[in-house]
């Protein structure tokens, strides 16, 4: 069973490789396969863990009479119905009810955020100027948000040099994200040669 399993990864693995030299039949049909796999899952997921434990099993309860007002969860239903009604050109509009009712509650979410998330973050810059990171890390803060800055041009050259720096800054922040990602891809690229030539061919040791 151990040898079937790895015939099949090392199968999936040659398939989706096979689209770096160009897109075939072989590539889109485990393209479908992983999609299909991946929908399914995440349905599943949903359901278990989701949608059957935070409403099916209250609203039934509230039915049975189990609990007082788990009966009203019957409303999310209706409301998740009202999503579909974006396929209905005549109604179309029902869609947008629940659609600005999300937008809303998304918006005040991210709105908590901004207090929950960003504040501890901004607190954390003030830092003493008794260290040169420190130093590195408020100049960095300065020069960064100086080139965000949009609402008048900078005439006085020292703060258009600032802001500059600011950018060059950014770009070496991006620079290193990227920097980053690539390695981490880099590292999964290895690890499946690696797993192509110990567990599937044989070559080099298990």
């Amino acid at each position: 069973m151990e040898v079937i399993g790895v015939w099949i990864a090392a199968i999936c693995t040659l398939a989706i490789f096979s689209f770096l030299i160009k897109e075939n039949p072989f590539y889109r049909l485990f393209e479908h396969i992983f999609l299909g796999l991946a929908v399914g899952y995440t349905v599943a997921k949903t359901w278990t863990d989701v949608l059957r434990p935070k409403w099916w099993d209250p609203m039934i309860a509230g039915f049975q009479g189990v609990t007082p007002f788990g009966w009203l969860w019957i409303f999310a239903l209706f409301a998740g119905l009202l999503w579909y009604f974006q396929y209905s050109k005549r109604y179309h509009w029902l869609s947008r009810i629940v659609i600005g009712f999300t937008i809303g509650a998304g918006a005040g979410m991210t709105f908590k955020g901004v207090f929950v998330v960003m504040m501890p973050q901004i607190t954390s810059s003030f830092k003493p100027l008794n260290s040169f990171s420190n130093v590195f890390f408020v100049v960095t803060i300065l020069c960064v948000l100086s080139y965000f800055f949009f609402s008048f041009r900078f005439k006085f050259r020292p703060i258009k040099k600032v802001s500059e720096l600011g950018r060059i800054l950014l770009m070496i922040s991006f620079g290193a994200f990227f920097g980053n990602t690539v390695m981490t891809r880099f590292a999964v690229f290895i690890d499946r040669i690696q797993f192509l030539l110990r567990e599937w061919l044989r070559i080099g040791g298990v």
